[in-house]
């Protein structure tokens, strides 16, 4: 079975023999960017420079899995939001007073990041795994309106929020569509400010679980869903919005998760600071933790600190093909 076969089987849940190393979230470093001799703003605004980088993620660390974009501001963007480009991801420079449209498609960014799965496609073959990164209605929201705002409204009056992000979730589908005709195999929906580490356990019920429905109902391929930090606390409302996949922090206990989330696949677990800071040893033995909690999509627990070192990723890549043989 092919590399893209596996993983796809490994999202629907099916017992299929086989582990995968992804990158679920962002796999960028400083040590990346200087091999390809790009800057990271030139890796977000250029579409040539963002497949350079996520075939060089693939081929000089070991990812076995390709994805774009590598933030989280395209849908923002498109919808009006100047967005600043120094550091290492693109912020909002400032926020919107209102919101006063929600359709994106064809503006900004979006056009560019479908080129670049095209190029990805042909680049990777019909083999190998390509994922669409889109961001979630209730981060989107941030985004758009600022936490402060979001948040406020979010305790004031939910339904305010949750029709904004069942607006959003349309938007983000019709995107996610148009990414998946370009070539992409899964779509990951990325939504940290979802986290309740962030929002109240119960807002999240209110305003989040009925548009990532919505948002998940329309594609027709597997949804990867990330949520940073403990979350524990939302983990038995995860099957309801529809994803196939959840991308998992070890914040969270792995050992309970996988009894809250029963039909949905657990993907990441090991430790983006460990991965950063982490000798091999420590390493290795996260990783094939992972693999006895029955993770079998192995991947950093969110995008790569800039200064990871490559020889961890490569660590822990190794340590998944190893388990796998």
């Amino acid at each position: 079975m092919d590399q893209r076969n596996i993983f796809l089987s490994l999202a629907q849940g099916e017992n299929t023999a086989g582990l995968v190393a992804a990158a679920i979230t962002s796999p960028l470093t400083e040590e990346l960017l200087n091999m390809c001799g790009l800057t990271w703003s030139s890796v977000h605004k250029n579409h040539e420079n963002m497949v350079k980088v996520a075939l060089v993620a693939k081929s000089a660390m070991g990812f076995e899995t390709v994805r774009v974009p590598f933030d989280q501001c395209v849908e923002a963007e498109a919808l009006g939001v100047e967005l600043d480009f120094e550091g290492y991801y693109p912020k909002p420079r400032r926020f919107l007073e209102e919101i006063l449209e929600f359709n994106f498609m064809g503006r900004g960014r979006t056009m560019m990041v479908l080129q670049a799965i095209r190029e990805l496609r042909e680049a990777v073959g019909p083999d190998f795994p390509i994922l669409g990164g889109v961001t979630g209605p209730f981060t989107l929201l941030n985004y758009l309106l600022g936490p402060a705002k979001t948040m406020l409204l979010s305790r004031r009056d939910p339904n305010i929020i949750k029709d904004y992000a069942d607006k959003l979730s349309a938007s983000v589908a019709d995107y996610a569509t148009e990414m998946v005709s370009a070539g992409a195999d899964a779509i990951v929906i990325e939504d940290m400010a979802s986290s309740p580490d962030v929002l109240n356990p119960k807002i999240f019920k209110t305003v989040e679980v009925e548009p990532l429905k919505r948002l998940t109902s329309r594609l027709k391929v597997p949804c990867i869903l990330h949520i940073c930090g403990d979350t524990l606390k939302i983990l038995k409302d995860i099957p309801e919005t529809g994803v196939k996949v959840f991308h998992i922090d070890p914040k969270t206990n792995l050992r309970v998760a996988k009894d809250l989330v029963r039909g949905v696949t657990l993907a990441g677990g090991v430790s983006t600071s460990l991965l950063c800071e982490g000798d091999e040893k420590s390493i290795v033995e996260a990783s094939l933790s992972c693999i006895s909690l029955g993770i079998r999509i192995v991947a950093p627990a969110c995008a790569l600190h800039p200064k990871t070192p490559m020889g961890n990723v490569k660590t822990m890549i190794k340590a998944v093909k190893n388990s796998a043989c």
